[in-house]
């Protein structure tokens, strides 16, 4: 059978960025028998493009051609995913729905970076190490793979990226944790340049760099002020202690300086020294009151000196809290603040689609079992397995700790020291040894071993540091 119209499209095909305006020409041949009304529209464009035709309707009589201008604005911001769209511009009738057609149009989109990238904080204060938190923002129409990079001009800095790299899906935001370290500066205060680079895992591709400083305080500086601190303070209380005895002393020469330079003649003519000038008795002179202790004043003084006052107690022994106290449902990250410890999700460890915003914990039941597990901050039933962050407060941080998971074997741990070292623990335990030794926790990230599974925990046991 015969179709009663005719559908020819030029261009056939077109390739396209975000942004750009397209035209096609749409040429309708009426091959009925009667005068018609075709209109088109476009089937299949990415969201939020824009069609307008020219004319809207094309009235032709029978074997009449007509053609149709269409114009298509694709969207900039923001941009349609890359790929390439399968178009149908279907003409029909607008009387008779019967009549119609449709030629398949190919678009084909192609990909475009906007890469962002920046640190926070943008300048760090401290010693040999310090800390940045990197946030890394695909705008671009593509997914990518970002590998992290940082430098400096003196190239004397030490950077590790935790994790090294990050994959982005198109509108996603994602954040790593960046440690410094540098050698101590001698007696100056040294501010190091750092440039912060996110490169795409494409071949050619540009990195997108950002820039933060490293500010450290020099290693003799504070023990000079120390110093001249306590010089200064001997020196005021030398001269605190040696003022009045001078001025005493010459008090007591301006009253009476006869007495110490002249003798003293009796009546009977012979002369004596007064009393008052007469030198002390030598030791070996002293009166029998003033000798050498007895023999028991010599022995050992244990029996009579005071006890050692044992160390102070710090508040020490192992705490255990209940992570499934609070009622069920989102938790604010501070519902453990009185325990010494923060909970909330972190979607920038590991990306999980859909989750890019999951920074809550959540407090809900499986199978009649209670647990805390990592969530949305709307919905405690979805994202459940983003990673889950139990972060000490600065001020107490851990010096032991172990995590009590609902079912065992299904969680691993990485452990962040105060120093900045890491260390990876699927026992979800810390013991004391090593927690000293790199100056206590400063918090933990639990993650399930099957990316699909959920993290859930029950209850924390820690013990401060000593």
């Amino acid at each position: 059978m015969t179709l009663p119209l005719r559908v020819n499209v030029a261009p056939e095909r077109a390739d396209a960025a975000p942004g750009d305006n397209l035209q096609f020409d749409v040429t309708v041949r009426n091959a009925s028998d009667i005068v018609e009304h075709y209109g088109i529209e476009l089937l299949g464009l990415p969201d939020g493009a824009t069609v307008r035709t020219e004319p809207e309707v094309a009235k032709l009589r029978p074997a009449e051609s007509g053609t149709l201008t269409v114009r298509v604005a694709l969207p900039v911001q923001p941009p349609a995913p890359a790929g390439t769209y399968v178009v149908g511009a279907l003409v029909r009738s607008k009387y008779r729905y019967d009549v119609s057609r449709c030629v398949e149009v190919p678009i084909q989109l192609a990909s475009v970076e906007q890469l962002t990238v920046r640190t926070t904080p943008e300048v760090v204060n401290g010693g040999r190490s310090g800390q940045y938190t990197v946030e890394v923002a695909n705008g671009g129409n593509a997914p990518v793979r970002l590998y992290l990079t940082a430098t400096d001009p003196e190239q004397r800095v030490s950077a590790t990226f935790q994790p090294p790299w990050v994959d982005l899906p198109p509108g996603v935001t994602g954040r790593a944790l960046l440690a410094v370290s540098a050698p101590l500066p001698w007696n100056r205060e040294k501010q190091r340049q750092l440039t912060i680079a996110a490169t795409p895992d494409m071949p050619g591709a540009a990195p997108v760099t950002t820039t933060a400083t490293f500010v450290q305080q020099p290693r003799l500086a504070s023990k000079f002020v120390k110093i001249a601190g306590i010089a200064a303070g001997v020196i005021v209380l030398a001269a605190a202690i040696a003022v009045p005895t001078l001025l005493a002393r010459g008090n007591n020469q301006n009253e009476n300086p006869v007495a110490q330079t002249q003798p003293v003649v009796p009546p009977g003519g012979q002369q004596q020294a007064p009393s008052v000038a007469a030198p002390p008795p030598a030791a070996s002179q002293a009166p029998p009151s003033a000798a050498a202790p007895p023999p028991a004043a010599t022995e050992p003084q244990a029996t009579t000196e005071a006890p050692t006052t044992p160390p102070p107690d710090n508040g020490g022994g192992v705490r255990e809290v209940d992570l499934t106290s609070p009622d069920d449902g989102v938790q604010p990250s501070d519902v453990f603040r009185n325990q010494g410890f923060l909970v909330s999700a972190d979607p920038g460890a590991v990306s999980v689609p859909g989750c890019e915003n999951a920074r809550s914990a959540a407090v809900v039941a499986a199978n009649n079992q209670r647990h805390m597990t990592s969530s949305s901050p709307d919905d405690p039933a979805r994202c459940n397995n983003v990673p889950l962050l139990i972060d000490f407060l600065p001020d107490t941080p851990a010096g032991a700790t172990q995590v009590i998971p609902l079912q065992p074997g299904t969680l691993t741990m990485e452990i962040v020291y105060r120093n900045l070292r890491r260390a990876p623990s699927a026992t979800l335990t810390v013991p004391a040894d090593q927690a000293q030794a790199n100056g206590g926790v400063d918090f933990l990230l639990i993650r399930p071993l099957q990316a699909e599974s959920p993290v859930a925990i029950t209850a924390l046991r820690f013990a401060p540091l000593s």
